[in-house]
């Protein structure tokens, strides 16, 4: 994996090229748009630009041949979908322990947290390629050092095609 950096704050995007092998600029390209109309008038800089959801990233890594799996760090149950009362999940061996052999075992991208607003970074195999520009071998406290709170791991696996 080569490490990119982000056009206009666009890490999410930037992350998911690194991760399937292309350049961002390809990658936006196939989306069709860059993200940056303002759709929320009245908000502050970058919340108020429309951004690329991940879902229509998905679409691109599965017509390139990939599988898109979330494996949340601290994923939660519901008694319905507008319902105050939450159960967080928790394994056996821990929910940083199941992240972390996540990262190190797989390919993809983590989603979190960063200084301001959300923030993406792609991974192989316990390496971290930070869209602002840094590459790092992931540790919780390294990510948090670098200001990235993660919060979900999207595996991007070859999958198999079958007619």
């Amino acid at each position: 994996m080569d490490l990119q950096l982000q056009p206009k704050r666009l890490c999410l995007p930037t992350a998911f090229a690194m991760a399937l092998d292309m350049p961002v600029a390809d990658l936006l390209v196939a989306v069709g748009h860059d993200g940056s109309d303002i759709i929320f008038p009245g908000v502050a800089e970058p919340l108020c630009r429309r951004s690329i959801h991940i879902q229509e990233l998905i679409d691109i890594a599965l017509a390139r041949g990939f599988a898109v799996t979330p494996i949340e760090l601290f994923p939660t149950l519901v008694p319905a979908a507008d319902s105050p009362l939450k159960h967080t999940v928790a394994y056996r061996h821990g929910n940083w322990r199941r992240f972390a052999d996540t990262i190190a075992q797989s390919r993809g991208v983590i989603d979190g947290a960063g200084r301001h607003c959300g923030h993406a970074v792609a991974y192989d195999h316990g390496r971290i390629f930070d869209p602002q520009g840094f590459a790092y071998d992931y540790a919780r406290r390294t990510c948090e050092a670098h200001h990235f709170y993660t919060r979900c791991a999207w595996r991007i696996d070859r999958r198999e095609i079958h007619p």
